[in-house]
């Protein structure tokens, strides 16, 4: 990469490149996963944990936490590649927590195919009647409910150290560009990589 280092940092004089512009990405899709996670997990303290409300943050908890672990579809060609964070280990002492949140996510709530003995089905029989239910088998556990906040801190401090790494690099090139909003694009010279920001017809979006 060509550039020049001043006071420590790399400052780039060319684009950011297609590997570098996927970092971006990732990393930041990663970092604004984990801090939904913990914004919903925060939510079950004012919910039972029981009700259809505490049920739903749980899954989407749970899957908002594994997201930077799991497959995904990295652009420009939506191509299937492994978590950005998967091959990122958490803290020894974390280690068994984090295993089972990833276990839960594509086990107990079923975001992946049907699992046994996660997901059961169970009977009910009051005659004339049987009924017939899906049912999960397991929770949150308080143990990984009070690691879960720790874990997601750990993983977004990663993301946030390699977003301020390559923030660095290619500080002069985002500068180059006027006051305002805009949208990355991982592409090939010569199209543009930063283009204005313009919501899409039907989308709500949040800033993480």
């Amino acid at each position: 990469m060509l550039g020049n280092v001043i006071a420590g940092e790399i400052h780039s004089f060319m684009r950011p490149t297609v590997e570098d512009l996927q970092a971006i990405w990732l990393f930041t899709y990663s970092r604004a996963s984990l801090l939904q996670a913990a914004e919903f997990f925060a939510e079950l303290d004012v919910v039972e944990p029981e009700s259809v409300q505490g049920r739903a943050l749980i899954e989407a908890t749970l899957i908002a936490y594994a997201r930077p672990f799991t497959v995904c579809f990295l652009p420009p060609n939506q191509k299937k590649v492994n978590g950005p964070l998967k091959d990122v280990s958490p803290p020894e002492h974390l280690m068994e927590v984090h295993k089972q949140v990833l276990i839960l996510r594509n086990t107990v709530i079923g975001h992946k195919d049907p699992t046994a003995p996660q997901n059961i089905v169970r009977v009910e029989i009051h005659p004339p009647k049987v009924s017939l239910n899906g049912a999960m088998v397991g929770g949150v556990l308080p143990p990984l409910k009070r690691s879960l906040g720790e874990l997601s801190t750990y993983f977004v401090k990663h993301c946030e150290s390699n977003l301020s790494r390559l923030n660095k690099t290619y500080r002069s090139e985002f500068m180059k560009h006027p006051p305002g909003q805009y949208e990355l694009v991982i592409s090939e010279p010569p199209a543009d990589w930063l283009i204005p920001f313009r919501p899409r017809s039907g989308e709500n979006v949040r800033l993480s």
